[in-house]
């Protein structure tokens, strides 16, 4: 008859079979399933007695019956000579990967003269980012991002991220991050002091500059108003798109091309490294009285060795912090706003939540979990324009996916943006409806399909740090103003390192200040 299982397989199977298989196994036999659940076919096409592991390197003897035809994986079209996808990826990123799933749950593209495979259905998703032993961060993404910026915890690979991890997950647990919020609320408190009602602003920027000085000042405690902020301001936008676009374009190339961003890419480096290093001098300054991130890292110890952090390893953590702590959340606040101009009725009900709840004071840590629409309004933001858009990963050993074999080395595109925007799991996945994200607004399969940061074990630490900082941001800037665009024109995502709308200008309109009601007898009598 045959083992009804095979290891991590399709991950679809009809009614017939068990409705929970062995831990590790899903049905593959044919006489079990047909896959008949599944929109798509990606069973195995020869028939075999022997099935691969799941990433793990070796066969397994599995006594099967006949294997079910597996149609081959088909290729994007329109790849060029050398280039292959290289100029789509470069020109119109978006546009290119949503047209991917038309071909299949797993679709090879070409990257010059190499393939990446790119997986266009949750399961196959998640099973890459569930196994960070066997998906390892590599391919062009980080490859290219160690060249920029380091080895630190959101680039390296597997096997030191299991030894930085622990040594930075302290500074992110629930009671830095309450002491965080405050300092959030100032820097935002800040901002809106600038702002004059009628002024037109470039709301883009003004978040980049709100996050970077939240950043700043919460995990390296250096003052919002240091001249290090401006430099860093300055030189991070030209080594993001740097950096992204050598993951397509060889930098021997791209050096015969003598323009000012490919000019300036190689400065941007350094002096985002002499800037890094200027804080570390800064912060080692204090001697002991600096209670942020980079100060425990300079007094945290190996956990095996008992040895201190290495000078390098301190670098690299602190350059990688200082550039993921700001750049994500700032385009996801761009994002958001820009969303709440363009659907003024949802930007009426998230001003209403706001004032029933803050009653025109600051918003603080301990109101986030009221704020629920608020928070219905970032989650649509994130699953429509997900900063982390793309990334890739490299196999550290053979393995199998979705019925194909990969050898090690190979290397898979993963794009959280095809996902988001699959109509099977968001109906109209273009518009932006808050109310998906209401208790039974969508299945759970679709809830756990939208990935802004990651999953798995190199899920982004800093998650919970940047929901609460959008969260306070959107709150406290709408309880206080009201943005409006100033142009008709459609808002185009740039698509580079990360996400990022461009330039958004709109004019402030302030609100009139609700005074915070008083409590009265009745009120502490109820």
């Amino acid at each position: 008859m045959g083992f009804p299982y095979a290891y991590n397989s399709h991950l679809r199977c009809s009614r017939a079979c068990p409705a929970r298989p062995p831990y590790g196994l899903t049905c593959r036999a044919s006489a079990v399933c047909r896959a008949s659940a599944g929109k798509r076919d990606t069973r195995p096409k020869r028939d075999t007695s022997r099935v691969f592991g799941p990433c793990r390197g070796g066969p397994r003897s599995v006594v099967l019956g006949a294997m079910p035809e597996q149609p081959a994986m088909r290729t994007a079209p329109r790849s060029l000579p050398l280039a292959g996808h290289a100029v789509p990826l470069l020109t119109r990123p978006l546009e290119f990967l949503k047209t991917l799933p038309a071909f299949g749950s797993l679709v090879r593209i070409r990257i010059g003269p190499g393939d990446a495979y790119v997986p266009c259905e949750p399961a196959l998703f998640r099973q890459i980012l569930k196994d960070p032993r066997v998906h390892d961060k590599g391919g062009l993404f980080y490859e290219r991002g160690r060249e920029a910026v380091g080895n630190g915890l959101v680039t390296c690979r597997w096997d030191d991220h299991r030894r930085q991890r622990p040594l930075m997950q302290p500074s992110f647990d629930h009671r830095h991050i309450n002491h965080y919020a405050g300092l959030m609320a100032d820097e935002i408190a800040a901002l809106m002091r600038t702002w004059r009602s009628g002024d037109v602003v470039d709301i883009d920027r003004a978040m980049a500059t709100l996050t970077l000085r939240i950043t700043t000042r919460a995990l390296f405690s250096v003052p919002a108003d240091h001249e290090l902020v401006a430099q860093v301001e300055k030189w991070l936008p030209v080594l993001m798109d740097g950096f992204f676009r050598r993951m397509f374009v060889p930098a021997r190339l791209l050096s015969l091309v003598p323009t000012r961003m490919n000019r300036q890419y190689p400065r941007a480096i350094a002096e985002m490294r002499k800037l890094t290093e200027e804080i570390i001098h800064e912060v080692r300054r204090k001697k002991g009285q600096d209670p942020g991130l980079l100060a425990s890292l300079l007094n945290a110890r190996d956990e095996v060795t008992g040895d201190p952090l290495g000078t390098q390893e301190i670098f690299d953590q602190a350059l990688i912090l200082l550039i993921a702590g700001s750049e994500t959340t700032a385009t996801a606040l761009g994002f958001t706003f820009h969303l709440l101009g363009a659907h003024p009725e949802a930007g009426a009900r998230l001003r209403d939540e706001v004032d029933g709840l803050l009653g025109g004071r600051t918003p603080r840590f301990e109101d986030l979990s009221g704020l629920t629409f608020t928070r219905q309004v970032l989650m649509e933001s994130l699953r429509l324009y997900p900063p982390a858009w793309m990334f890739t990963r490299a196999t550290t050993t053979a393995c199998e996916l979705g019925g194909h074999e990969f050898p090690e080395a190979t290397t898979f595109l993963l794009s959280p943006y095809i996902l988001h925007h699959d109509p099977d799991l968001f109906p109209s996945p273009e518009t932006f409806d808050p109310d998906r994200w209401q208790p039974g607004g969508m299945s759970e399969e679709s809830r756990r399909s939208v990935l802004p940061f990651g999953s798995g074990g190199r899920k982004c630490i800093g998650d919970q740090f940047a929901l609460n900082e959008a969260m306070l941001a959107v709150a406290g800037i709408a309880g206080r103003w009201n943005l409006s665009p100033v142009t008709d024109r459609p808002m185009r995502p740039i698509a580079r390192a990360t996400l990022k709308p461009g330039p958004l200008p709109m004019r402030l309109q302030e609100r009139l200040r609700q005074p915070v009601r008083k409590a009265t007898i009745t009120d502490l009598r109820d």
